[in-house]
């Protein structure tokens, strides 16, 4: 990550989640790696890969990968942060990037930091705010 990053996250996480596609909705383990900042954007990056645990066809496990992103940014809220990215990136399988846009809150207690938004434009969306395990590593908050 380096020294001269104010606002960022850094790390891998998994979480279990409740994602909703076009056409159901899906749970199982989510598992993000980051590494992200907003004064090096062109070197930032995130990847995903959800494991659908629900036992239904068709399967919508899926892997994500950034191509590039345009935003990383930390606002404060009421004694938290919120960590915002946004950008481009592939579902595997696919050849056209779809927009993406994931938001992560840092509180006090590492243990209850939070995934409050994932999406992938026409993809998949976050149901509910999931808890993080405590391994992000959240830069310029709190």
């Amino acid at each position: 990550m380096g020294l001269r990053c104010l606002c960022g996250v850094d790390s891998k996480t998994v979480v279990n989640v409740s994602l909703k596609t076009s056409d159901c909705r899906r749970n199982g383990p989510l598992t993000i790696t980051v590494d992200a900042c907003a004064s090096r954007l062109a070197l930032s990056s995130v990847s995903a890969t959800f494991v659908d645990q629900n036992g239904r066809n068709p399967n919508r496990s899926f892997s994500f990968s950034s191509t590039s992103i345009q935003v990383v940014s930390c606002t404060q809220d009421n004694g938290t942060c919120i960590v915002r990215l946004a950008g481009m990136g592939l579902v595997s399988g696919e050849t056209t990037p779809r927009q993406f846009i994931i938001a992560f809150r840092n509180n006090p207690d590492p243990a209850a930091d939070q995934i409050i938004r994932f999406s992938i434009t026409g993809f998949v969306d976050l149901v509910r705010i999931a808890y993080l395990k405590p391994d992000l590593t959240f830069i310029g908050c709190l």
